[in-house]
């Protein structure tokens, strides 16, 4: 029997999305991008929360290298840039309280910003973690000064002033900080801790009432 199918043209098969097909993968896309574009925004500021706790931490430790090296008092104070609007933090090595070269600085990333000590949360759990127990060792935090401080000796201190004449506060009783700093449109904030010792810490919290060491 003779192939009637010899010296025919192949049969063209056409492939490809129907427009329903089409609509639906484009609203799964949209529905993917509306869920990962803020996770991704909320883990970019997550990071440069915890960059600027680490880089804030950094410069305390230079500020106490410093005091002990020049043996001097070192406050390390934070401004804002009346330009940019990003925040920055500075060692005051001239003592007026406000930036000049050479100062030592860093700038947090854009959104992070320092905050009062009043505002930070859950400030018994902090302080319960960094602290001993007991009134005597929980009450040691400045908690009006202007930034952190330390001395020749390399301690934390609060720096008077009286006679022409700097004397630190931790000569007579031990002094210890809580520098707090929160990313914009977050609920995260980070802390940086001195105990009287000079051990520099930083510390995480998520939920308002629980801290987390980070290092």
């Amino acid at each position: 029997m003779r192939d009637t199918r010899l010296g025919q043209a192949p049969v063209k098969t056409e492939s490809g999305f129907s427009l329903l097909e089409l609509v639906i993968v484009v609203a799964v896309a949209m529905i993917v991008m509306a869920v990962a574009v803020p996770l991704i925004g909320n883990a970019t500021k997550q990071y440069r929360l915890t960059e600027a706790g680490t880089d804030y931490a950094n410069l305390l430790q230079q500020a106490r290298m410093r005091a002990i090296q020049d043996d001097k008092y070192y406050t390390v104070l934070t401004a804002q840039d009346s330009t940019t609007g990003w925040y920055y933090a500075y060692i005051d090595l001239q003592g007026s309280g406000s930036y000049s070269s050479p100062d030592p600085m860093i700038t947090f990333a854009q959104g992070v910003v320092p905050q009062t000590f009043s505002s930070g949360p859950a400030l018994s759990n902090l302080e319960s973690q960094f602290l001993p127990s007991g009134a005597y060792a929980q009450g040691t935090v400045a908690t009006t000064a202007t930034g952190p401080t330390f001395g020749p000796r390399g301690l934390p201190c609060v720096a008077q002033t009286s006679g022409g004449y700097t004397t630190c506060t931790s000569l007579n009783s031990p002094t210890s900080f809580i520098t707090f700093i929160q990313s914009d449109m977050t609920t995260i904030w980070e802390a940086i801790t001195v105990t009287p010792a000079s051990r520099i810490r930083e510390w995480s919290c998520w939920d308002s009432t629980t801290w987390n060491a980070r290092n």
